[in-house]
């Protein structure tokens, strides 16, 4: 059998090591990369193939079509954190509708807060204002249009009110003297009752009053105004204590019409006659 064992080892000649060493000293002058150097190019390339196929994976993703434009891009990342990489929280792309479109999901506004052309949108939308009527009792009153329709706005005590619409050939019922209703402190404690009515005087009477009696005996006469088309408006605003008491066991608000030698009376009925807005409750 053959002896296995390697023979022991022998020293390696000084000359043989200076040899070695000159040329590998030779190697480096001349430019030759070195055995690590050699490793490392192969490496580089690869991982510069890996980055070249990344790009152009994320080139497809983000460009298509025009129609798609705008469109977060699904990312695959495992990142936790809410935002793209590489954007901030303030650049994060959001399809989230506008404030004014999400209405009061947060608490914001309510209704009876916004200007009349807001509070108008769910009642007459597209009407236009038409006659506008003095500051009164801390408040305006205004009248919009919009084809044989017409509402009105007003906008007092911190609250805009509309009405429900009404034809703008006037119609001889109860309807169409009803009053809106708010409730305001008062500054003595307790609050204010607030009622407004308003509408159309029908074309060609002369002599148009309406009057409104009170719980608390005050009559208010109703006042007019003309819009730029000559027609002629009439409003009736009126404030005062609210007892607290029962509404419905109070003696109604009493309505009386003249014109042209005829007269017409309506008792209110409490809560029907006496809720005439559109936009906010009663």
């Amino acid at each position: 059998m053959s002896d296995l064992t390697p023979p022991p080892d022998e020293p390696m000649p000084e000359r043989t090591r200076a040899r070695i060493r000159a040329d590998l000293l030779a190697a480096t002058r001349d430019g030759e990369p070195s055995r690590a150097q050699r490793w490392l190019l192969p490496g580089v390339a690869a991982a510069a193939v890996v980055l070249v196929v990344g790009l152009a994976a994320w080139a497809v993703q983000v460009g298509g079509d025009d129609d798609s434009a705008g469109t977060p891009v699904a990312s695959t990342s495992t990142s936790t954190s809410g935002a793209p990489t590489g954007a901030t929280p303030s650049e994060t792309p959001s399809r989230a509708p506008s404030a004014k479109t999400t209405g009061n999901q947060d608490g914001g506004d309510e209704a009876g807060t916004n200007p009349c052309v807001d509070e108008l949108a769910d009642v007459l939308p597209g009407a236009d204002p038409e006659a506008a009527f003095p500051e009164a009792d801390g408040g305006t009153t205004t009248f919009w249009v919009k084809g044989d329709r017409f509402v009105l706005c007003d906008v007092r005590a911190g609250t805009t009110t509309v009405h429900k619409p009404l034809p703008m050939t006037p119609v001889e019922q109860v309807e169409t003297y009803r009053v809106s209703s708010i409730f305001a402190p008062a500054n003595g404690g307790g609050f204010r009752a607030i009622r407004v009515a308003g509408g159309l005087v029908p074309e060609g009477f002369m002599a148009y009053d309406v009057s409104y009696t009170f719980p608390d005996g005050h009559t208010e006469q109703a006042t007019t105004t003309m819009d730029p088309h000559g027609r002629t408006w009439w409003r009736m605003v009126y404030a005062y204590v609210d007892d607290g008491g029962n509404e419905m066991e109070q003696t109604p608000i009493h309505v009386v019409v003249r014109y042209s030698g005829v007269q017409r009376s309506y008792d209110l009925q409490w809560g029907i006659d006496t809720c005439a807005q559109a936009n906010h409750g009663c």
